[in-house]
């Protein structure tokens, strides 16, 4: 499987883990357009970090507010 494939992939299923593996290990590519194709797939990949850790600090938000509440 290819590169561009793999990134595909892990963006679709949301694999943030994945999708770090795979940044990390950024090809040469032989093309322009599959250059263009690898920006425009990591610009995505970054959105939907940024989406996830937005979540994530909303989840945390939630639960330091619900502690505070049932701490009084």
């Amino acid at each position: 499987m290819t590169w561009l494939s793999s990134l595909k992939i892990a963006i679709i299923e949301e694999d943030i883990i994945q999708i770090e593996v795979l940044m990390e290990e950024l090809p040469k590519h032989e093309t322009k357009e599959s250059a263009k194709e690898a920006l425009a797939l990591m610009s995505e990949a970054i959105k939907l970090i940024e989406s996830k850790k937005r979540q994530s600090l909303e989840s945390m938000n939630k639960i330091k507010q619900a502690k505070t509440y049932l701490e009084n």
